[in-house]
């Protein structure tokens, strides 16, 4: 895939919607998997979408009519639970390993990425304060195309197709500039593109979210995070 430079000019429009609790169980012990210092807001009235920590990972679990874009109830959706973990600075590298079970049928999908808006503002797909969303989302639905891992930048990026059975998605920023790259093996990482982003410098937060949205019953599907290493720093042990 060949890796491009593309030039955001963005206006952002801050306003806040909807407020985070801090979600901070104990630590489960050495070694063991623990979701301290992610951020939960909610699904509506405290539903649609759940989330739980095993001895093998992070858990996220999809549920019916619940949908990332939306900060309030429409056409029978309903906003899902989103997890959030604050980036900090204008240098960062955030590495993730995440597998998925998501059975074909109606459309569901995970959304997960970087998030750059507001400070206290929801981290939905739709949010109107967000200045930069580079959006990944792993989706199947009831046609065999439907299967698929896609990465898009918002606003201004066209959908780029990532292979299925990588190991590692990177993310990074370096100043003005966020790239993406991904690596099959843990080692050799192949840039997918480059991003001069410099309107999301004034923009007072940064988010790694990770969010869903199922258009009926989701029979199963869940998002297991394994890894997310910031930094190079294991965040989810």
């Amino acid at each position: 895939m060949e890796s491009f430079h593309v030039k955001l000019v963005v206006a952002a429009t801050l306003t806040a919607a909807f407020t985070a609790a801090c979600f901070s169980p104990a630590m489960l012990g050495k070694g063991a998997y623990a979701a301290d210092d992610w951020k939960t807001w909610t699904g509506w009235n405290n539903e649609y979408g759940s989330h739980e920590v095993k001895g093998d990972g992070l858990y996220y679990y999809l549920a019916a009519g619940q949908d990332d874009s939306r900060d309030e109830p429409s056409d029978g959706y309903a906003p899902g639970l989103i997890l959030s973990r604050d980036l900090s600075g204008g240098k960062w590298q955030a590495d993730l390993e995440a597998d998925f079970k998501i059975p074909p049928g109606q459309m569901k999908r995970f959304s997960y990425g970087v998030w750059v808006g507001g400070d206290a503002s929801r981290p939905s797909i739709g949010n109107a304060s967000a200045t930069l969303k580079v959006l990944v989302q792993r989706q199947n639905g009831p046609r065999p195309s439907d299967d698929s891992l896609t990465l898009i930048y918002l606003p201004g990026g066209k959908p780029l197709e990532l292979p299925k059975k990588l190991k590692v998605l990177r993310f990074e920023r370096d100043g003005n500039y966020f790239s993406v790259s991904y690596a099959m093996n843990r080692k050799t990482f192949v840039p997918v593109f480059r991003l001069d982003a410099s309107a999301a410098l004034d923009a007072p937060a940064q988010k790694f979210f990770l969010g869903g949205f199922a258009g009926g019953d989701p029979q199963g599907a869940y998002a297991r995070f394994t890894s997310l290493k910031i930094n190079g720093g294991e965040t989810l042990r």
